[in-house]
């Protein structure tokens, strides 16, 4: 198990995943409203 002071095992940094997180989330967010805006 890893120790809590380790580094995450992706981007290397928490702050970058943490954006990474976020980033991926408002591109989902964007893409379920396109979808929405094109078949609802």
């Amino acid at each position: 198990m890893a120790a809590p002071e380790d580094p995450p095992p992706l981007l290397g940094t928490w702050p970058r995943l943490y954006a990474l997180v976020l980033l991926n989330l408002a591109l989902m967010v964007l893409g379920f409203w396109l979808f929405e805006r094109v078949f609802g």
